[in-house]
């Protein structure tokens, strides 16, 4: 009897050893799924709030793109009518200094060989200096 009282005295701890580690695996086992579960719930989290900020960038970016397009229609337009108006004064000027020259060619010629002395005696002044 001695020998079987031995016995059981190793089997306890042994089978106390089975049930603790049997215990530490089901723990474990629970902590993984809890943390699987958090991951996945975290992970949708993130991926709504991906879309969400993916939706406000694409809004705005639309938005900006629409802006810019009216503000460069806008643009273009004005430059396009200041065009045309600068193009009809300068057509007009033209006229009108064709006239003059027609009407006056003594006075034309001698404002041209003024305005020629001019800007040749401004060139040479630099032409000197240096």
């Amino acid at each position: 009897m001695a020998k079987n009282a031995t016995t059981d005295d190793h089997v306890q701890p042994i089978e106390r050893a089975r049930e603790v580690a049997q215990e530490v695996i089901e723990k474990a086992r629970e902590g993984y799924d809890s943390t699987r579960e958090k991951l996945h719930a975290v992970g949708d989290e993130v991926g709504k709030k991906y879309e969400k900020i993916s939706e406000d960038v694409r809004r705005r970016a639309e938005h900006a793109s629409q802006v810019a397009r009216e503000r460069y229609n806008e643009t273009a337009e004005v430059v396009r009518t200041r065009y045309k108006k600068v193009r009809k004064d300068m057509d007009g000027l033209a006229a009108d200094v064709n006239t003059y020259v027609k009407d006056n060619p003594g006075k034309a010629v001698l404002i041209a060989a003024g305005a020629g002395f001019l800007l040749g005696f401004l060139l040479r002044g630099r032409h000197h200096e240096e």
